[in-house]
């Protein structure tokens, strides 16, 4: 029960830090990652990015991004959105459920 407390906390905790960090469209979040505007996220512009400000370190960096990314190892704009999508869907259920 502990265990599963401190994950509610920390999930909602990040997605609301993530929406206070990353206010505006998915798109706009992924140029700013998107360091060589490729159209593609690469595990090294990933980590880059998230490590930037020390929350993140590029172990914990690289294993999201392996969640997240395809087959092919990159990020497209669609797996990006697709994956913001289900993260806020998650936080908005867990929020309905605390209130």
């Amino acid at each position: 029960m502990k265990l599963k407390l401190t994950t509610l906390t920390v999930g909602l905790f990040a997605a609301g830090a993530f929406a206070t960090a990353h206010a505006g469209s998915p798109a706009d979040y992924f140029t700013k990652i998107d360091a060589d505007a490729s159209g593609m996220i690469t595990q090294a512009e990933y980590v880059a990015y998230k490590t930037t400000d020390g929350k993140y370190s590029a172990e914990k960096a690289s294993e999201k991004f392996a969640k997240l990314a395809g087959d092919d190892g990159q990020l497209s704009l669609a797996e990006f959105e697709a994956a913001m999508t289900k993260s806020k869907a998650k936080s908005d259920k867990k929020k309905e459920r605390t209130t």
